[in-house]
């Protein structure tokens, strides 16, 4: 195979794989797509953030409550991996721009609740519509196999980040 024909078809030899990496068999396009996935996640992230006057810690904190619920601040602090004291920063910004409340433990009176304004709830909720309805429409549009291979697909590349997490522990 020649230079050009290599390069056309996304495959690199060990000596032009960049330091650090082994050269692969694999599809770069993929990786090269999940990049670009990855990015324009991180660019509508942000968006979002803008939209709605929240830092990156406090959408974190909205997504965390939007799935549960309600949650102490202890447990937010767990779940966002940050000091307890960072964590009521967030809660102090959010709580100040209207984004959550604050309630006592219905049964523990040490204890404070922190739970969605609903209204922020479905401020963001809408801020996401274009991006989760476009999702259910490319979900709907593919066979039950295909989408079990994206499940699948999906599901390895969660595992591969946790796993990244991990190590980097």
């Amino acid at each position: 195979m020649d230079e050009h024909s290599a390069a056309d078809t996304g495959q690199r030899s060990a000596e032009e794989a960049a330091p650090g990496t082994q050269a692969s068999s694999v599809d770069e396009g993929i990786r090269d797509r999940l990049m670009q996935l990855l990015t324009v996640q991180l660019r509508f992230r942000h968006l979002v953030q803008d939209r709605l006057g929240v830092d990156d810690a406090g959408l974190s904190t909205m997504i965390h409550l939007a799935q549960v619920g309600s949650d102490t601040p202890t447990a937010i602090a767990g779940t966002l991996e940050t000091s307890t004291a960072a964590t009521s920063l967030v809660l102090n910004r959010l709580q100040a721009s209207g984004h959550i409340s604050r309630q006592p433990h219905p049964t523990d009176r040490r204890k404070v609740v922190v739970a969605p304004v609903r209204g922020s709830l479905v401020a963001a909720r809408e801020h996401a519509r274009p991006v989760t309805e476009g999702i259910d429409e490319l979900s709907a549009a593919l066979t039950p196999a295909e989408r079990a291979t994206v499940a699948a697909f999906v599901d390895g590349l969660i595992t591969v980040y946790q796993q990244a997490l991990n190590d980097r522990r």
